[in-house]
């Protein structure tokens, strides 16, 4: 077996498709069918079956397709690792980020990254806190901006600040004249908020349980930008975080009773290699944050 066999092997598994994994591999087909081919007939068991045009892993290729991947980041990692032993800082770094945070914290700590470091090649997904939790153990990503990992988790944890979630409501707004007001006293308002995949809507929806207030939802995004937009515009409120809607036109109104605040933290998988582009992002995110 050779390391091509494990790229294209996880080309195909991601395209599902023979035609468009051979160009995005810039080989054959038939040279890319013959190598899966080979790899099957190493491996003793089928990988891929045939769905129409398409094709769609076996229960034996979802299997392997982990090993493969953690395979090729492993491999990976040790090749961005020797590109740094010169004294100019290269190689790759992957960050995930969640959307919440991604959309104030992120963009100036990337312009610095990038600025100082133009040899590496900076990969930043938006990503859900589950997401960049399996990602970091799987070792698909190499650092992870999110909220505290679930219970058990085996990645280290460094609390980076407390994210407070505020009302906002567009400047004609019955409320947009208060500093600050109650959740139970929201029982009758209706909101826009994002869908129950989020964290934020989750938190959002146990605060007013804790007051005891029904959370009237009329609509869903799935975008923060989309959220401040549609309030700005004259929508419902919405309920976000502090630091993501300071520069928007609506007003901001404190909630309380409860105050919804969760911590946004800092996650690495528990053995990692040095990585010295890791620690000039995360030098660059503490110095943003202070």
């Amino acid at each position: 077996m050779e390391l091509r066999h494990l790229r294209y092997f996880l080309a195909v598994a991601e395209n599902c498709h023979f035609r468009n994994a051979a160009e995005e591999l810039l080989v054959s087909q038939p040279t890319l069918s013959q190598q899966i081919k080979d790899l099957e007939r190493e491996l003793g068991t089928p990988l891929f079956e045939r769905a129409g045009r398409r094709v769609r892993l076996t229960q034996a290729g979802t299997t392997y397709r982990e090993y493969a991947r953690r395979a090729l980041n492993v491999l990976e990692e040790g090749q961005s690792i020797l590109f740094e032993f010169d004294e100019m800082l290269r190689g790759e770094l992957s960050v995930g980020v969640v959307q919440t945070v991604n959309s104030y914290l992120t963009p100036k700590i990337v312009a610095s990254f990038i600025a100082d470091f133009p040899n590496v090649t900076l990969h930043v997904e938006e990503l859900s806190a589950d997401e960049i939790e399996e990602a970091l153990s799987n070792g698909s990503l190499d650092l992870g901006v999110s909220f505290e990992p679930t219970p058990g988790s085996d990645l280290r944890c460094e609390k980076l600040f407390e994210e407070e979630l505020v009302l906002l409501v567009h400047p004609t707004h019955r409320l947009a004249a208060r500093k600050r007001i109650k959740v139970a006293d929201l029982g009758e308002e209706r909101f826009c908020l994002l869908n129950k995949a989020y964290c934020t809507r989750r938190l959002i929806e146990h605060c007013f349980r804790q007051a005891e207030t029904p959370c009237q939802v009329i609509a869903e995004l799935n975008s923060v930008a989309g959220l401040i937009a549609v309030t700005e515009a004259g929508g419902p409120p919405t309920i976000l975080p502090r630091l993501g809607v300071e520069e928007s036109a609506a007003k901001i109104v404190r909630l309380e009773q409860p105050t919804p605040t969760r911590s946004i933290c800092l996650l690495r998988a528990q053995r990692q290699a040095p990585l010295r582009a890791r620690e000039m992002f995360v030098e660059r995110l503490l110095k943003a944050i202070k």
